[in-house]
């Protein structure tokens, strides 16, 4: 009798556990859809030479965030629906806004120049949707 009674409640507890990982599946490939990348290279000649700078922004939701080491945030359109950027490092300058948190809307702009050097700019985006690149 226990068995046949144990059978039916076992199998709803894993229906609503199954319900609510898919609900946090699709809360990440949610943020993944409405984030976007863009990805740019420029040259500049100079007397010393061209100099070539690699431009990678995100705009996305803050996954994880390890202050003054890195920082997860969802990306459009991989497989992998995250990009973490390093905040630290022998060659990295790294600049983020206050108050910045998982959950949070944010643009991560990554600049690399010639010599390899990075420069990370986390700022604050006002929209849940990836607005236009103004800068």
């Amino acid at each position: 009798m226990l068995k046949v009674l144990l059978t039916p409640a076992c199998a709803m507890a894993l229906v609503f556990a199954g319900g609510s990982v898919a609900m946090g599946q699709n809360d990440s490939r949610s943020a993944a859809q409405n984030s976007r990348e863009e990805k740019g290279s420029s040259k500049t000649v100079t007397e010393n030479g061209t100099a070539k700078t690699d431009t990678d922004t995100v705009f996305g939701k803050v996954e994880a965030f390890d202050q003054g080491k890195s920082i997860k945030v969802s990306v459009p359109g991989t497989i992998i629906t995250t990009k973490s950027f390093d905040l630290s490092g022998k060659d990295v300058t790294a600049n983020v806004a206050s108050g910045i948190k998982v959950g949070d809307w944010v643009r991560v702009k990554e600049t690399t120049d010639n010599s390899g050097h990075k420069t990370v700019k986390v700022d604050h985006s006002s929209e849940k949707k990836a607005p236009h690149d103004k800068s």
